[in-house]
């Protein structure tokens, strides 16, 4: 598919994301997507602001498709317009040609991504086993107040590293009835879920692609963050990881199982509920609370 217009995927018209662009559309926030790289596409050409290569191919650009549908998702701008279209994108490639990627460039890229003074990480990568240096880099970047969102996998099993570390936001996958999609992992460390089935959106020529994954879940959330974040710096407010967190814990729309469960986490991700959220501000010390209690 070579040209779509000027619209939006389906997730970011069902979600309500349009009605939000009057208050924020990212504006400000930088989103360090650490993949396989951004092509050159004109949805995304004002978009790019960085490009650093980590791996070991002589090509600098996508070369498979997979991260310039994660920047599309998240920031193109024309065309098919991703969810935060005013926001920046630092490209930095992990994954090569093969589609495979070493533990140390991902935690070179997300030190960079910490240099580079990024507000959003957005990671659609992962494996079984945790890496003691990936998870160094990442509490690096939560010390730093970075936001951390990785996709949960995409294998039904248990949710894969770098999402199942606890300084990130593991995403998993809902189809267009925000029902769990069956390949999306599960677990404990999920926190939210959000669209991921035939995701529509930039491809490498300058096309567009339509693939289902956590992969394409995690951007619409790392998307949906950088409109909170800017729209709240906006009134003056300091947003980090672990205010996010709190934020989607007390927005999202709970499905499945009562409470936080190991599809959904939280629930799905409500974007109007979360633009809207003002955090109360709690007081030192103890109160009386006498229920029904009345002065006379």
């Amino acid at each position: 598919m070579k040209s779509v217009g000027e619209r939006v995927d389906w997730g970011v018209a069902a979600y309500g994301i349009p009605s939000l662009w009057s208050r924020s559309q990212g504006e400000g926030i930088k989103v360090a997507v650490i993949d396989s790289g951004v092509s050159d596409h004109p949805d995304l050409a004002a978009s790019v602001i960085d490009r650093r290569n980590f791996t070991l191919d002589s090509e600098p650009l996508d070369t498979l498709g997979h991260g310039t549908h994660v920047a599309g998702v998240i920031a193109a701008r024309s065309g098919l317009k991703g969810i935060a279209p005013a926001c920046t994108i630092l490209a930095l490639k992990v994954l090569g040609h093969s589609g495979t990627g070493e533990n140390e460039w991902v935690s070179l890229a997300v030190q960079h991504a910490i240099e580079a003074k990024a507000d959003i990480i957005c990671m659609s990568l992962g494996g079984p086993k945790a890496d003691n240096r990936m998870h160094h880099a990442i509490k690096q970047a939560h010390s730093a107040g970075i936001i951390v969102v990785c996709a949960a996998g995409n294998d039904g099993g248990s949710v894969d590293y770098p999402a199942a570390f606890q300084e990130t936001i593991g995403v998993g996958a809902v189809d267009k009835d925000g029902k769990a999609c069956e390949y999306s992992s599960r677990g404990k460390e999920i926190a939210v879920a959000a669209p991921g089935s035939d995701i529509t959106s930039c491809w490498i020529d300058q096309g567009y692609a339509t693939i289902s994954g956590t992969s394409m879940a995690a951007p619409f959330v790392a998307g949906v963050l950088a409109l909170y974040v800017s729209a709240s710096r906006k009134l003056g407010k300091t947003v980090d990881h672990s205010a996010v967190v709190k934020a989607l814990s007390e927005t999202c729309r709970d499905v499945g199982d009562a409470g936080r469960d190991p599809l959904y986490g939280w629930g799905l991700i409500d974007p109007q509920k979360l633009i809207n959220y003002s955090p109360t501000d709690s007081q030192d010390g103890v109160t009386l609370w006498i229920p029904g209690a009345k002065v006379l």
